[in-house]
């Protein structure tokens, strides 16, 4: 899956719509996205790029929330280009779900993308406030990756959302592991309880991610099923319950490139 696409999406955004089916969601009208930057021309979607606080582009739509039957398949479809792109500017579009559980959570990847073999234990208690912690066996972890607690061996606890901490560097001492974090655990931390690693990353986006220039592009996938501890663009992930098509259009590209959007579809069979 694609790196460095940042997992931030508004309270406001997330929760603005009540649960549908997804054959009701008319995904084709400006009001479906809930985004002042999205609006209709010429029998399409225009999107109109924006920068943030930071200077970075990109816009992020969500449409309506609907119900998951992990028993069905999912088959997402949409046509996008770049308007009037100058050259070789292309404008960067993914397009698939952002997913919640039965309680109305966010799933991230970082609550259900397990690091295979990273399950231990804390050696020894860590204090609120402590950057470092003990754990018997870190031999598999790796920088960069997530830590989260009460974690199950059958995987039952996903999605977790007990996070520690990101990890930072790993040195074996002894019998033990000593693992330190990015920033501070912002509680306690037991001796004995079982930890695992996971990974960040983006949204799953099943009907790809494509560079779109000046003609209409096909970006189209299938979604089915569940598989615990895994982040993939054809599978649910553990605990899905309902979703919501997601797109980001221009996203992380350097020109200031509107977008075009049409004929999308969500079908299930």
């Amino acid at each position: 899956m694609k790196k460095g696409i940042g997992f931030v999406i508004s309270a406001a955004v997330l929760f603005a719509a009540s649960v549908l089916t997804a054959q009701d969601a008319d995904l084709n009208t400006a009001a479906a996205w809930n985004n002042k930057a999205v609006t209709e021309a010429d029998g399409a979607l225009l999107v109109k790029t924006i920068r943030d606080a930071k200077g970075l582009r990109g816009v992020q739509m969500v449409g309506p929330k609907f119900t998951v039957d992990l028993t069905k398949k999912y088959t997402l479809k949409l046509s996008a280009k770049a308007v009037n792109p100058q050259g070789k500017d292309t404008s960067y579009v993914f397009a698939g779900f952002n997913v919640f559980d039965k309680n109305g959570r966010q799933i991230g990847s970082l609550n259900a993308n397990v690091m295979a073999g990273t399950l231990t234990e804390v050696a020894a208690d860590a204090e609120k406030g402590s950057k470092t912690i003990t754990v018997k066996d870190a031999s598999k972890f790796k920088t960069g990756k997530v830590i989260v607690g009460n974690a199950k061996e059958d995987l039952s606890d996903l999605p977790n959302y007990n996070f520690i901490g990101d990890v930072k560097a790993v040195e074996q001492k002894g019998d033990v592991w000593e693992v330190t974090l990015a920033r501070p655990i912002t509680k306690p931390l037991k001796a004995g309880t079982a930890i695992r690693e996971h990974s960040r990353g983006g949204f799953i986006y099943t009907a790809g991610a494509k560079h779109v220039g000046a003609d209409w592009t096909i970006m189209q996938g299938k979604i089915t099923g569940q598989k615990l501890g895994a982040w993939t663009w054809s599978v649910w992930p553990a605990g899905t319950a309902s979703a919501q098509v997601l797109i980001l259009a221009n996203w992380a590209t350097p020109k200031d490139l509107d977008t075009e959007i049409k004929d999308i579809t969500l079908t299930v069979e």
